[in-house]
């Protein structure tokens, strides 16, 4: 790397430390770097900082409140006082509760397909909307897949409906799916 190189990374670095340390939310150690560049007077440390303090501060205005769906309030009472009285998602260390609330849904590069992850990378959902195809893939792993709703079709023809289980294979190339109505399907990796 040439001195100019490594300069401009230097202030790229330094820019976002100076963003991260204006919104609270920088590591401890990188912090007191930080105020120690400011205490020593670096003068584009601090313009930085003051930018991004602007920046933190008017983001705020930025956002168009939202009122809350029917029921979240009952929900979220409801928890506390489960929580009050002992019971809890977190109760138990060798469980994990995912609520039905829990997450988001994500688009995929795949049109009309979304995934939503449950635990890790090896157990989520995935949502194609009506017409919706997944192109040809590899399973690297044993995949489990039950359809909650809606139905698939593979390029045998074969198609499952909303209850029905199939498990393949690891290793194998997986031709084309298609959902003509639509689907919601449970995904596990076996493996």
């Amino acid at each position: 790397m040439n001195q100019d190189t490594v300069f401009s990374k230097q202030l790229d670095d330094c820019a976002t430390d100076a963003a991260l340390y204006a919104l609270g939310t920088l590591a401890a150690e990188k912090a007191k770097a930080v105020e120690l560049r400011l205490q020593s007077g670096c003068g584009f440390c601090a313009a930085q900082v003051e930018h991004y303090r602007a920046v933190a501060e008017n983001m705020s205005l930025a956002v168009v409140p939202v009122e809350p769906p029917a029921g979240l309030r009952a929900k979220l009472m409801a928890r506390i006082q489960a929580q009050a009285n002992g019971v809890s998602d977190t109760a138990n260390p060798d469980r994990k509760v995912v609520r039905g609330h829990d997450g988001r849904w994500s688009k995929t590069p795949i049109p009309g397909v979304e995934m939503r992850p449950l635990v890790g990378e090896k157990t989520f959902l995935v949502r194609m909307q009506p017409g919706a195809t997944f192109p040809k893939h590899d399973h690297p792993h044993a995949e489990q897949c039950y359809v909650l709703s809606g139905s698939i079709t593979d390029s045998d023809g074969l198609t499952l409906q909303e209850g029905d289980f199939v498990v393949m294979s690891s290793g194998i190339q997986h031709d084309p799916i298609h959902s003509a109505t639509g689907c919601t399907l449970f995904i596990a990796y076996a493996d």
